[in-house]
């Protein structure tokens, strides 16, 4: 054989060997347009319009599971079979502990777990409670709101009326900072305005939608009343002339009945409760809302504002007290009340007890108010 031919013949096999040796490339599709070659750390901008981008992932503070929130301990149980206890509230000294029960209230010593008076009077439900600030003497009126049609006040160390309201079938009170007025929310849909002095009627104020007024409200600083209807609409009056000068409509699709109302301490915030278990706060100067917190399964009930405003408490259909860190819409401590729907809240004047009363709707004398001590 030819050596040349032979020489020529092995560098191909060797050739051969070699490339079958080669890792295998992938094949690339040409540029298009469409789909331009990219360095690998270059990100394109252009979507085509059949593509849905997805969405940049949103930072969500964790929801805090049972662990991490704290359990309120049990100072007090007030008793079954009294209520429903749709109102309460603590007297400015914190000796007294006042809860509806019917068409009674109930005055209770919390220190020592004892009843210390009942007062009489009211001929139908009571829906409200609050007391007056204190007088320069020191002692202090007990407004109550009933569906009979009368706001009664009361002086509870005689047990006695003091004046007698013709209101209408009334939902709620509240008292001028200074104690010489008082607010009446009624069924008709009215904010009144009365002169406790002389018991006589100042102003009535016709809601634009004529719903009933369930809650309200007035400012720490005295020149704004905020009220809760029936239909969702919360309506902020201006106390010198009585014109609404902000209304909060259309956050929900949902009924939206204002159960609770509370402004804070401080007048910067108002919180509110609604049937779809939600806490909403809101910035009453320019109406917008702030914060929604999923509060509870069912109704959301009774609101409180904790004495220095650092914590907010709700209750509601779903048995539970809960109370919230205000600025990060997070539960601080929570506990199931008993097998009732939990109506209303109310912090002591300390800050170191929050009570919540509970209640099955218009079942006379069926009810219970705990008190509770914050962690």
């Amino acid at each position: 054989m030819n050596s040349k031919w032979v020489l020529w013949m092995f560098i191909g096999l060797l050739a051969a060997a070699l490339a079958a040796c080669q890792p295998a490339s992938p094949a690339q599709p040409e540029p298009t347009s469409l789909s331009p070659t990219l360095p690998p750390t270059q990100i394109p901008t252009g979507i085509p319009p059949t593509e849905t981008p997805m969405p940049t992932p949103t930072l969500i503070s964790p929801t805090p599971t049972r662990r991490n929130v704290q359990s309120l301990r049990e100072s007090a149980d007030l008793g079954t079979g009294k209520g429903p206890a749709y109102s309460q509230d603590w007297s400015p000294d914190g000796l007294l502990l006042a809860t509806t029960d019917t068409d009674q209230i109930r005055l209770w010593n919390t220190s020592t777990r004892r009843e210390t008076g009942v007062l009489t009077g009211h001929t139908d439900f009571i829906w409200g409670l609050a007391w007056s600030p204190p007088a320069p003497d020191g002692t202090s009126l007990l407004a109550s709101a009933s569906q009979d049609g009368y706001v009664r006040l009361w002086d509870v160390t005689t047990g006695a009326t003091t004046a007698t309201l013709q209101t209408g079938w009334a939902y709620c009170v509240d008292w001028s900072p200074d104690g010489q007025q008082l607010a009446v929310g009624t069924n008709s849909g009215e904010v009144q305005i009365w002169d406790v002095a002389s018991q006589q009627m100042l102003h009535t104020w016709q809601s634009p939608t004529h719903t009933a007024v369930l809650s309200l409200g007035w400012s720490p600083d005295g020149n704004t009343i905020a009220s809760g209807e029936w239909a969702g609409e919360i309506y902020l009056w201006d106390v010198a002339t009585g014109q609404v000068h902000q209304t909060i409509t259309g956050y929900s699709n949902e009924p939206s009945d204002v159960n609770g109302l509370a402004w804070s301490p401080d007048g910067s915030t108002l919180a509110t409760t609604h049937p779809d278990g939600q806490v909403r706060l809101w910035d009453p100067a320019t109406g917008q809302l702030t914060q929604t917190i999923d509060a509870h399964t069912g109704w959301a009930r009774g609101i409180a504002w904790s004495p220095d405003g650092n914590l907010l408490a709700s209750t509601g259909q779903d048995r539970r007290i809960v109370v919230w860190d205000p600025l990060t819409g997070l539960a601080y401590a929570e506990q199931h009340h008993n097998h009732l729907p939990v109506w209303s809240v109310s912090w002591s004047p300390d800050g170191a007890m929050v009570a919540s009363g509970a209640g099955d709707y218009e079942q006379r004398h069926v009810g219970a108010t705990i008190v509770w001590r914050v962690p």
